[in-house]
């Protein structure tokens, strides 16, 4: 059966946290440019007759369009509205709109929307694809997601102050051991993959879709809410590209993705 997959980055300019995440230089490339590489390697390896890729752009960022534009890689530009650039606006709805938006440029009809967000440098071909797997092996998912394990679990060691200003645990219980809990996860916001029926048919709640997950690698994402969390993320990098294969032939495959001058 013939599958059209439509990748989408999603960027706007400007960010509240971090002054510019989104087009920052990150261990001497574009932080975006790590996404792309993944991307770059992810359609090279999972090429088939009956499966093909469209990647787009979703920004209003010049520098972002600027970087993208001195790549060899073919991609569909969609200018971010107005209504969908402001920072209360929820990514699903911007990845709603996108969608709308390829079907329009390209006349295709896709079975399958991919997400990957562009500050996640530190992402494996092996992620992206696990999504894929994920959802298509669960008919009735709406949303797959890429998690890790929980390094703290609201029946234990998650607390919240109730009305008397004391700490209890998050969902309180009997358990008196983690093992005997439900297992829970960390969303890690690197990569989403969902199907087009919900993104058209469904209120955008995200919580209130059939999820179902991935794993990846833990010590492979941080959240960038700071630039000390750019610069951590940074040294964890150097030391996983140095010593791991499968981050390092990211890194080294940004060199091949690049448009070569004269």
């Amino acid at each position: 059966m013939d599958r059209n997959i439509l990748v989408v980055i999603c960027a706007r300019k400007g960010s509240k946290g971090v002054k510019g995440k989104n087009i920052r230089e990150f261990r001497g490339y574009p932080i975006a440019y790590y996404t792309l590489s993944a991307y770059s390697l992810f359609t090279e390896r999972y090429l088939s007759d009956n499966t093909s890729y469209t990647l787009a752009l979703n920004t209003d960022s010049d520098t972002l369009k600027q970087q993208f534009a001195a790549t060899n890689l073919e991609y569909m530009l969609l200018h971010r509205k107005e209504s969908l650039a402001g920072d209360r606006v929820s990514k699903i709805d911007v990845i709603r709109d996108s969608l709308t938006e390829a079907e329009h440029i390209s006349g295709y009809s896709y079975d399958l929307v991919i997400d990957l967000d562009i500050t996640s440098p530190l992402r494996k071909v092996a992620d992206i694809a696990g999504i894929v797997d994920v959802i298509s092996a669960n008919e009735d998912a709406d949303i797959a997601l890429s998690v890790t394990e929980a390094r703290r679990n609201p029946y234990f060691n998650q607390l919240k102050k109730d009305e008397d200003g004391f700490l209890n645990t998050v969902i309180a219980s009997d358990f008196i051991a983690r093992q005997q809990s439900p297992e829970v996860f960390d969303a890690n916001a690197s990569v989403y993959c969902y199907r087009p029926s919900y993104l058209k048919d469904s209120d955008g709640i995200f919580l209130n879709a059939r999820l179902v997950g991935s794993f990846m690698e833990d010590t492979g994402i941080l959240d960038i809410d700071s630039s000390r969390d750019f610069e951590l993320m940074e040294l964890i990098a150097g030391y996983l590209y140095e010593t791991t294969v499968e981050y390092g032939e990211i890194r080294a495959n940004i060199k091949n993705i690049l448009r070569k001058e004269g």
